[in-house]
C-alpha cells in the first residue's frame, strides 16, 4: 500500500512531454502530474487542454509550472527537453546541443527531488542517460533511459502480425544504441517456448529472410515517421507511461532500458545502452544478461564503441571551446 498519493513530474511540455501527460491522465496511472516547462504559457496551454478531458475521466490533478520546486516529492520525473532531430538526422548529432541542457536539469532535480526515479527520453538517449548518471548524486538504479523499449515493441508488433500470433507470446529483444547501431538478438528469439527458427519451419519463410526484412525496419521506423510528420510522440509516450506504471505499481516487468552494461556483457563498465532489466519500485531492480552468439556480441561491441566515442567527443568539444 502506498503511504502517499503518487506524483509524476514531466520536464518539457513539447510533443513528447504533453503526450506523456495525456497518457497518464487517460490511463489514470498516478494521482498528480506536474507539467514543467521554462515557458510557463506553453505548460499552461498543454495542461489546460488536457485538463478539459479530466471531467470525462477519473479525477486527478494536472498542474503546469515553470518552477522546479513544484517537482519536489515526485515519485518519478520524466525528462523530455532538448533539441529535436532534423529530418534524416542521426540522433547522435543532437549530443552537443543537449548535453549541457541535461546536466543543468539533473542538477536542479538533485536539488528539489533527490529521491525521485528519473526517466530520460531526450535524444541521444543512451549518451544523455550516461551524462545524467555521472552528473547526479542519486543512486544509479534511480536513473534510466527509454532505450530500445519502443524499438522492441515495434518489432514484436510487426512479427505478431506476420506470424498471426499475439505479441505477448513473442520473446525477442532489440538492444544496443537507440539508433543506427541497434540490433535484434535473433539467437534467443522464441514464440512462446518454441525457438523462432523452429516456429518458422512450419511457415513459408526462413529466419534469414526475417533478419533481412526486419533489421532495417527496426532501425528506420522512427526516422520514417519523423520524415513524414516532423517528430515522433505517441509510441515513446506510451513506453514512458508503461515504465512509470511498472515503477509505481512495482510490477517487476522486463524492459530494454538505457543502463550501464553488466560486466558479463564484456563491453566495459561505463557505457550506457539499451539492455533488458527488471523494473519495479526501486527502479532498475535487476540487470539481465541475454545469451548472444558471436555475431551478436560483435554487434553489441560495435554499438558500445560508437556510444563511447560519442561520449568521449564531448570532452574534445569542450577542449576546443
Amino acid at each position: 500500500m502506498r503511504s502517499k498519493p503518487s506524483k509524476v513530474g514531466i520536464v518539457g511540455a513539447g510533443h513528447v512531454g504533453a503526450e506523456v501527460a495525456y497518457a497518464l491522465v487517460l490511463l489514470r496511472i498516478c494521482d498528480q502530474v506536474i507539467l514543467f516547462d521554462r515557458t510557463l504559457s506553453k505548460a499552461q496551454a498543454e495542461a489546460w487542454d488536457i485538463e478539459d478531458a479530466i471531467p470525462l475521466l477519473s479525477e486527478m490533478d494536472l498542474l503546469p509550472s515553470d518552477q522546479y520546486e513544484e517537482l519536489a516529492d515526485s515519485d518519478v520525473i520524466v525528462i523530455t527537453v532538448g533539441a529535436a532531430a532534423d529530418k534524416g538526422e542521426d540522433r547522435l548529432a543532437l549530443l552537443g546541443r543537449n548535453a549541457d541542457i541535461i546536466r543543468s536539469v539533473i542538477e536542479e532535480l538533485d536539488r528539489v527531488a533527490p529521491n525521485a526515479m528519473i526517466i530520460l527520453v531526450s535524444n541521444p538517449v543512451d549518451v544523455l542517460t550516461r551524462i545524467a548518471i555521472e552528473t547526479s548524486s542519486r543512486p544509479e538504479n534511480l536513473i534510466l533511459g527509454s532505450g530500445t523499449v519502443l524499438d522492441t515493441a515495434r518489432l514484436k508488433y510487426q512479427l505478431g502480425k506476420q506470424l498471426n500470433v499475439s505479441k505477448q507470446d513473442i520473446y525477442v529483444y532489440v538492444i544496443g544504441e537507440h539508433g543506427n547501431s541497434e540490433f535484434i538478438v535473433w539467437s534467443s528469439a522464441s514464440i512462446g517456448l518454441i525457438p523462432l527458427a523452429e516456429f518458422l519451419i512450419l511457415g513459408e519463410t526462413t529466419l534469414e529472410n526475417f533478419k533481412h526484412d526486419y533489421v532495417e525496419f527496426t532501425r528506420q521506423r522512427g526516422y520514417s515517421i519523423s520524415e513524414r510528420k516532423g517528430y515522433t510522440s505517441y509510441g515513446v509516450a506510451t513506453v514512458v507511461t508503461q515504465l512509470i506504471e511498472a515503477i509505481l505499481r512495482d510490477e517487476k516487468q522486463i524492459f530494454t532500458v538505457s543502463v550501464k552494461a553488466d560486466a558479463k556483457y564484456d563491453i566495459g563498465s561505463e557505457v550506457v545502452l539499451g539492455l533488458p532489466c527488471v523494473i519495479g519500485q526501486q527502479g532498475i531492480e535487476r540487470k539481465l544478461v541475454l545469451p548472444r552468439n558471436i555475431e551478436e556480441q560483435r554487434s553489441l561491441l560495435a554499438s558500445a564503441t560508437k556510444l563511447n566515442d560519442a561520449f568521449n567527443s564531448l570532452g574534445e568539444l569542450n577542449q576546443d571551446q
